[in-house]
């Protein structure tokens, strides 16, 4: 039996949502027993994953407008 865990970088999930959208940003995080953020999007997304008081729809809209927000700020800096 294996240990999976995930390394998440704000880039592979920037990558995973303009391939797939927010669907393949599931699949991305998956069934992970371990999910390993950097700093910023990515460790916002771990938090609300782990959030309690929120249920899944909720998470994932949250998440998605994290990931927009970032698209956004990305478009305004370059």
């Amino acid at each position: 039996m294996g240990f999976h865990k995930r390394w998440l970088t704000n880039e592979n999930i920037i990558n995973a949502y303009e391939n797939g959208g927010l669907l393949n940003v599931k699949k991305h995080i998956g069934k992970s027993n371990v999910l390993i953020p950097e700093d910023g999007l990515s460790s916002n997304i771990v938090s609300l994953i782990l959030e309690e008081q929120l249920n899944m729809p909720q998470k994932w809209d949250k998440i998605l407008e994290l990931i927009l927000k970032e698209k956004n700020e990305r478009k305004t800096v370059n």
